[in-house]
């Protein structure tokens, strides 16, 4: 299991950039995958990644002038090895195992 902090993130329309911590409860060591509904207007920094177990990484989220609106994020998650090197092979996989979602919002 992880959880996003803070859970949400909130912009001006004209953009802006929120640090976010992805944090794990897990014993094991986790891949995750950064999925947005506005690709448009929205960047993350990494997409895919690990978190050690019971670790913490940081997440970028940039988000670039457009209309106002509601957005998420969706942030998949599987179990992967200690030896594990490519963060994007669990979900080529279909490994994924659960997801948190964060509310954005720009006004």
């Amino acid at each position: 299991m992880i959880n996003v902090d803070p859970p949400t993130g909130n912009f001006p329309a004209s953009g802006g950039n929120s640090v976010h911590n992805i944090v794990s409860e897990s014993d094991s060591r986790l891949a995750f995958k950064v999925k947005s509904s506005n690709n448009e207007h929205y960047r993350v920094r990494p997409v895919y990644g690990f978190i050690d177990p019971k670790g913490k990484t940081k997440l970028d989220i940039n988000r670039i002038a457009g209309p106002p609106k509601v957005d998420k994020l969706v942030i998949q998650y599987a179990e992967v090895p200690a030896d594990e090197t490519d963060p994007q092979a669990p979900f080529k996989a279909g490994a994924q195992q659960g997801e948190v979602i964060v509310k954005i919002t720009a006004e």
